[in-house]
């Protein structure tokens, strides 16, 4: 299959593609007779991969290794989990300080000493 194709099946970009002949993460298929680029479902599966691992959050960087070390997974989702957990609490942290903002109907964009909103005036 083409370049073309290949993006249309993983749901990329050729450029996508290209970059990731460019990092070594997709080895760069042989030429056909016609000079096009033709891809195999090898191509496809470690391409499929790559999208999943990096949809998990995991940098490019990181990719070689696990792509190439079924054993480095089970370290990697420790660590996807330990960020997934971390990213949680800030997520529920950020939620009270709304909550407060709202009950006492503060300005949000000012620090917290200067966003009461002032009182009628006697």
């Amino acid at each position: 299959m083409r370049s073309s194709e290949l993006a249309a099946l993983a749901g990329v970009t050729i450029r996508t593609l290209r970059h990731y002949h460019q990092i070594g993460l997709l080895e760069e298929p042989d030429l056909a007779s016609n000079d096009y680029r033709e891809y195999d479902v090898r191509h496809l599966a470690r391409l499929l991969r790559i999208i999943r691992l990096t949809e998990l959050g995991v940098p490019l960087a990181d990719l070689p290794e696990l792509l190439d070390d079924p054993e480095a997974a089970a370290d990697l989702l420790d660590r996807l989990d330990e960020e997934a957990a971390a990213g949680i609490r800030r997520l529920i942290s950020r939620r009270a300080v709304i909550a407060v903002l709202r009950q006492h109907g503060v300005v949000p964009d000012l620090p917290p000493a200067r966003s009461a909103r002032p009182g009628p005036r006697r």
